[in-house]
């Protein structure tokens, strides 16, 4: 046999040898998969069915809690300080069942309404201001259209901006600009930051950080929001460290093609 057969020989040999592993493989990982595939439906089904069962709840929890307000001027300062922690709380719950129910929504594809060109700046300004932030927060450096549903990103947005509140110790500035075919909007805080270990953990489902920031307060909900909301309009959103101290997310979502062809 010449070389050239036993080369090419070796070859066949090691072709078949990876066929049959990659063969082998698939059969014995394909149940694993399947099982993986349906436990995470289940987490998702779970998570949309408890956040609408607790609705109802809540909506009589603050009605009550509504109801209670308009007489605190005549309650003693120790009720009143008690009346006060329980809206807070009672509210917090309301916007997490509300997170819950949005992402079991995006994970399964099931949008409010289709995309549509959305100039980001006139976006980001009613954000802030629906959510009682300064819109002298925003700093726009270049204004940019993206083809998206409103809502949902109003949403995410929200998100940050509230994660900055709750756990970075405020809102330091929001930026919008272009950098090629995307959008790039950045949100930092004045927090001490977020672990180097935990900047892709804390955007996985009930993820908190493990030191630093004040995770206990956290549900680890929002930034999942944020993340699923962003990658189904096609972006990305990343953490690091903002420059001088802090924590930056910076979400990039393409340009609309409507716009700018």
């Amino acid at each position: 046999m010449t070389a050239v057969a036993v080369v090419l020989a070796l070859v066949f040999g090691l072709a078949v040898g990876a066929g049959v592993g990659a063969w082998s493989a698939r059969r014995a990982l394909e149940p694993v998969v399947d099982s993986l595939r349906r436990s995470v439906e289940r987490e998702r089904r779970l998570v949309g069915d408890v956040s609408h069962e607790l609705r109802t709840p809540v909506t009589t929890l603050t009605t009550s809690v509504g109801v209670l307000e308009r007489y605190e001027q005549d309650l003693p300062e120790r009720s009143r300080l008690a009346l006060r922690l329980v809206a807070d709380e009672v509210d917090h719950l309301r916007h997490v069942l509300d997170d819950m129910l949005a992402l079991a929504r995006v994970e399964a594809g099931v949008h409010a309404g289709d995309a549509e060109p959305l100039w980001l700046g006139a976006l980001l300004t009613h954000t802030l201001t629906g959510r009682r932030h300064a819109p002298e927060l925003l700093t726009v450096r270049q204004d940019v259209a993206v083809d998206g549903r409103k809502l949902e990103l109003e949403r995410a947005f929200g998100n940050l901006f509230e994660n900055a509140v709750r756990h970075g110790g405020g809102i330091v500035e929001v930026t919008l600009r272009r950098s090629g075919d995307h959008a790039v909007i950045v949100v930092d805080d004045a927090g001490p930051g977020v672990p180097a270990a935990d900047r892709e953990r804390i955007f996985e489902r009930f993820a908190t950080a493990r030191a630093g920031r004040r995770a206990a307060t956290g549900t680890g909900i929002g930034l999942a929001l944020v993340t699923e909301t962003v990658a189904a309009h096609g972006g990305r959103v990343d953490c690091d460290e903002r420059p001088g101290g802090g924590a930056r997310f910076t979400i990039r979502l393409p340009i609309s093609e409507d716009i700018y062809g």
